[in-house]
């Protein structure tokens, strides 16, 4: 198995961040496509390039956060069609295998004693969408060895329409699963049934701790069992999804005193 690390903010550059994974033994950085310096039009692909050849590392890809495909305005919706695009094509000329992805769960009504999301209400407006997007994910991902890889998130469990869609999702080829460990914990394990149901599509992983709630804890401080986790996981790469410098060593140390290693 191979772990990583994530582009830390208290990193200045990505080549300290390269330096950090290198000095922790770590096999990757997953880069973030929320922050400046990565979006495609800035991103110094050369430079990128150079750093994983010179560090022993590769790269995989959390796709930029507010990415929502599926917006009902098709202005909005094409603007984000444009930048998964561009991702993917900023994955092939980084060898970026792995790209992560969240699904938004859009604008909601709240009643009186209810939450109601308009992609219940429009379910089929949305699952076209859906159907789009993985067409056009396709297309652009061709007969390479992409992944787009499904996130659970910790601001809600997977709503009705995003289980349908999860299906149509995992009926492409190009489509897996990521599960992030915190945030199931923090939503008291609402989305497990999802990897029960496709266990052999959880091929990333995101692993931190939790504990009252609060996730990106380093490893070994919280309420997630590390090694149960790691052994429900049937890919490759596993990101140490801490957001600290300090988290992260002290994380890596938990592994090692585990005897849990990478494939170095």
């Amino acid at each position: 198995m191979k772990f990583g690390m994530p582009n830390l903010v208290e990193c200045a550059s990505l080549l300290e961040c390269a330096e950090l994974a290198k000095a922790e033994g770590l096999d990757f950085i997953e880069i973030n496509m929320s922050f400046p310096e990565f979006i495609p039009a800035r991103f110094d692909i050369e430079n990128a390039n150079k750093i994983a050849k010179e560090y022993g590392l590769f790269y995989t890809i959390h796709v930029d956060e507010a990415l929502n495909p599926f917006d009902f305005n098709k202005s909005v919706s094409d603007c984000y069609f444009t930048v998964m695009r561009d991702t993917i094509r900023t994955a092939r000329k980084i060898n970026a295998k792995v790209l992560n992805l969240h699904l938004q769960k859009g604008i909601y009504v709240t009643l009186p004693e209810k939450v109601i999301l308009l992609t219940d209400v429009y379910k089929d407006e949305y699952l076209g969408a859906v159907k789009s997007f993985i067409a056009m994910c396709e297309e652009e991902i061709g007969d390479s060895e992409i992944k787009i890889s499904i996130e659970n998130v910790d601001s809600n469990p997977f709503s009705t329409s995003q289980l349908t869609a999860l299906e149509l999702f995992l009926e492409s080829k190009v489509f897996c699963l990521t599960l992030d460990t915190g945030h199931e914990c923090k939503l008291n394990y609402k989305d497990s049934h999802v990897y029960e149901k496709y266990p052999d599509k959880l091929l990333h992983m995101h692993l931190h701790d939790c504990k009252t709630g609060s996730p990106h804890l380093p490893l070994g401080v919280g309420e997630v069992d590390i090694d149960k986790k790691l052994t429900q996981h049937m890919g490759d790469t596993t990101l140490i999804e801490v957001k600290t410098v300090e988290g992260l060593i002290e994380s890596v140390k938990y592994l090692r005193k585990r005897g849990i290693k990478n494939d170095k």
